[in-house]
């Protein structure tokens, strides 16, 4: 009996050792990784990881820009409103990476919904990674879906970034329009 209980032990610690020593090789593959995309060296296919660099939905150019495309899908002639879905055409610059794009809308000076998402989403072209397209005017839930009336909104193209230390918010292109509640 003792001789089973030492080989099942023997094994439990063996298997054990291998389990371990896979988790080690995992994390040290996961440093390894970051450590190139921190540092833009691209391995082994990290370049996806920088989808949104350069141009999207408007080409690569030297002049970041924003403008409102789409009011649910129709030209932005459109006038948007509380429910509406937007998207925008968007060019950033090749030397800009991970751009995003923030939209806030405003009533009488304070903030009744904001939302930040990838220029993929903003475009609303189906490639943003997690499936967004567009924006929702007033989100799920906020203080403009719950209140209603009219909107000052603002969508800034913007990438963050360091100095000294500090991390920063580079605001690269703007564009305002009003929206109806």
């Amino acid at each position: 009996m003792h001789i089973f209980s030492t080989a099942t032990g023997a094994v439990r610690h063996g298997l054990g050792a291998v389990v371990e020593a896979g988790l080690i090789v995992a994390i040290a593959g996961v440093l390894v990784f970051g450590a190139a995309v921190v540092g833009r060296t691209d391995p082994a296919g990290a370049a996806d990881v920088y989808a949104a660099k350069g141009g999207n939905g408007g080409g690569q150019t030297a002049e970041p820009s924003i403008a409102l495309a789409q009011v649910n899908g129709f030209a932005a002639a459109i006038q948007p409103s509380l429910g509406s879905t937007v998207t925008f055409t968007v060019s950033v610059p090749k030397n800009v990476n991970n751009p995003r794009v923030e939209l806030m809308c405003y009533q009488g000076g304070g903030v009744v919904y904001g939302e930040t998402g990838s220029v993929a989403q903003a475009i609303g072209d189906g490639t943003d990674p997690l499936g967004y397209s567009g924006f929702l005017l007033g989100g799920g839930g906020s203080l403009w879906l719950w209140g209603g009336g009219p909107a000052d909104c603002t969508a800034n193209l913007f990438y963050f970034g360091q100095h000294a230390g500090v991390q920063t918010f580079n605001v690269l292109a703007s564009t305002s329009f009003a929206a109806e509640g």
